[in-house]
């Protein structure tokens, strides 16, 4: 299908959001969620049409504000031109059984994706960890397979319950949010505790197992609404030092000294 660059004019909300969710797909990829052109992230249309989904053929860190359409929850494309993921019914079906999420990743990232092609569960080993503190990480064992049946879609979406990610076995990771911060994240605070975990196990040391209460007590302070938007502007922060550098659509694994 050929792609034409678009301008989202209902309303300029949704073009302030895109703008912002597109970095968050950069991001993600700086912080290790990049496999090709694979993975996506989606938001729910204020106007309850559907959802926007980033395009299909680009990397997530080549993702622009107008490299979205705008689908219903049955996959029709309602606005913009470019490919629609195979994988959109995780996103619908995500977003209809979960009112309180506006937003949802799916990406391979490395380490989630290796913790979840085994039967390790996520502990809290580490600050980031602590994040899944209350609802954990489940894993979705159904199938290995991408997500493109309803069926299937709506599988994960019982899956997942009310936690903030999902481990899909031998396959990568779903991850939600209220908000482009919250979902962003979560996703990279998964792939960071989940190479905390990988690389502890593979140390052979005896894991400290955290008590789950003082855990949850340790996520209330750690993470207030002000942390989270800190974390957010530092991430993109980032972003800006590494796009001054090379340019928006090229993933730099470590910043130079000093940068």
């Amino acid at each position: 299908m050929t792609y034409t660059h678009t301008a989202y004019l209902e309303d300029g909300s949704i073009a302030a959001t895109l703008a912002d969710l597109a970095r968050a797909h950069r991001i993600l990829e700086l912080e290790g969620h990049g496999d090709m052109s694979m993975g996506h992230l989606s938001y729910r249309d204020p106007f309850g049409r559907g959802l926007w989904l980033k395009r299909g053929n680009l990397a997530l860190s080549e993702v622009e504000q107008d490299d979205f359409i705008l689908i219903d929850f049955d996959g029709a494309v309602l606005e913009g031109t470019g490919l629609r993921h195979l994988e959109w019914p995780l996103h619908a079906e995500i977003m209809k059984a979960r009112p309180d999420v506006n937003f949802v990743g799916h990406s391979h990232a490395h380490f989630s994706t290796v913790l979840g092609a085994s039967e390790e569960p996520l502990k809290p080993y580490n600050n980031h960890g602590v994040w899944f503190a209350y609802e954990g990480v489940p894993r979705f064992t159904q199938t290995s397979h991408i997500i493109t049946t309803v069926p299937l879609g709506v599988a994960a979406a019982q899956h997942i319950g009310a936690a903030q990610a999902l481990l899909l076995a031998n396959h990568g990771i779903a991850f939600v949010g209220s908000t482009v911060a919250e979902v962003t994240l979560t996703g990279i605070f998964l792939e960071k505790a989940a190479r905390f975990q990988v690389d502890l196990r593979a140390s052979g040391f005896a894991p400290i197992e955290p008590d789950p209460e003082e855990t949850k007590e340790k996520f209330d302070r750690i993470y207030p609404a002000k942390a989270q938007h800190n974390f957010w502007t530092y991430f993109n922060r980032r972003l800006d030092r590494v796009e001054a550098l090379q340019g928006i659509g090229i993933s730099q694994i470590s910043l130079p000294p000093g940068v």
